[in-house]
């Protein structure tokens, strides 16, 4: 009887080896999947004509060139924000997401001007190339964004409620 018993343990032994191997891609392609391709798919969404089109406003052909390269820097940040800030743990503070907003604000200039009618004293050629850099840092943050989102959520599901009880000191 001795004997059967650690033959079931050995078998149980080898099933849960077996399991934590086959645990690892598992959890690797989640990991891959939360942290790199969910922020992807949503800058994308986001910045892409074919998604929510909240860039239809900028009609300006030269703009539209850079729409592939500002959409490949979109995703980009989107995917090192998410694995920047959940690697850290730390999320994306309020101070930085104010500044984030007032980056947009910043970013968005160049085209209200234009709407405008204000050239800010450039020529057209100079006022174009500001609104082209404008536009790809306006991509940008819109990629920051949607990957601190994606952290904060990742970062929610994995830190408790409230916070471990401060040790209480006593004097001696």
């Amino acid at each position: 009887m001795r004997y059967g018993n650690e033959a079931d343990e050995t078998g149980e032994r080898g099933r849960s080896q077996l399991l934590e191997k086959l645990l690892v891609p598992v959890a690797i392609a989640g990991h891959v999947l939360f942290y790199d391709v969910l922020p992807a798919v949503l800058a994308w969404v986001v910045g892409s004509t074919a998604g929510l089109d909240l860039f239809s406003a900028f009609d300006n052909p030269s703009l539209r060139r850079l729409a592939g390269l500002s959409l490949f820097l979109s995703v980009v940040a989107a995917i090192i924000t998410t694995e920047s800030v959940t690697r850290l743990a730390r999320p994306f503070s309020v101070g930085q997401f104010l500044t984030t907003v007032v980056l947009f604000g910043a970013a968005l200039f160049p085209t209200l001007a234009e709407w405008h009618r204000v050239r800010l004293g450039l020529t057209p050629e100079q006022f174009a190339l500001l609104q082209a850099y404008c536009y790809l840092a306006l991509k940008l943050m819109v990629g920051i964004l949607v990957g601190a989102t994606v952290s904060w959520i990742l970062l929610a599901r994995h830190t408790p409620l409230l916070p471990p009880p401060r040790p209480q000191l006593t004097r001696k």
